[in-house]
């Protein structure tokens, strides 16, 4: 059973997170910014990030897989926390279904994200390559690569469907393959290109 941190102050939010999540997952609370730095996986009350003008910072230095679940952010508060490296963001408000849903989704290495945001993320993302001097992430670099010839036919397919905002679901049902397919086939892409996740394949296929 996977083990997924909530990270909180508010006991109701804690509460809630956890009576949705804890017949399918293994939970626990974090206290600080410390121990968010340290697990894998955590669900962020949005409130932490409001207040903690630190938060981004850390998140965007984390390994971790962040969904933030809370209040009703803007679609800009939204994709400034996707360009840190947010994995993805529910509403409170949500269906139990929904946010379990989420859970899985990013467990298995898709995002959650609103379709329509995609092309925000990605022409933010392309702002922040351009002006990063130290992005570990180099665009130029992976363009010019040989690397891309060795992309097969289908996992091209499938890293177009994905710089269209494609989840993992979708992209098996137009391509009539298993969603574990789909993963197996990122997994290759991530490898080959050397990126880490499907935004910076998203960003990359955008610059192509």
């Amino acid at each position: 059973m996977n083990r997924i941190a909530i990270y909180s102050d508010d006991p109701v939010i804690v509460k809630h997170l956890s009576d949705v999540l804890s017949n399918h997952f293994d939970i626990f609370t974090v206290t600080n910014t410390q121990e968010l730095s340290n697990i894998s996986f955590a669900l962020v009350d949005s409130q932490k990030v409001d207040t903690d003008i630190d938060l981004i910072t850390t998140i965007e230095s984390s390994s971790a897989r962040l969904l933030i679940v809370g209040g009703d952010w803007s679609e800009n508060q939204q994709v400034n926390a996707f360009v840190h490296g947010v994995a993805g963001y529910c509403c409170q408000s949500d269906s139990p279904k929904l946010i379990v849903h989420a859970v899985t989704c990013l467990l298995q290495g898709d995002t959650w994200i609103q379709r329509h945001l995609v092309p925000l993320i990605i022409e933010a993302l392309i702002k922040k390559n351009s002006k990063s001097e130290n992005n570990p992430i180099n665009i130029e670099q992976v363009k010019s690569s040989p690397l891309l010839a060795t992309l097969s036919s289908r996992e091209k397919e499938v890293a177009k469907m994905v710089s269209e905002g494609e989840s993992n679901k979708l992209i098996a049902n137009n391509l009539n393959i298993s969603e574990r397919t789909v993963k197996a086939h990122l997994t290759s892409i991530f490898k080959k290109l050397q990126i880490p996740d499907r935004l910076h394949l998203a960003l990359l296929i955008k610059e192509l």
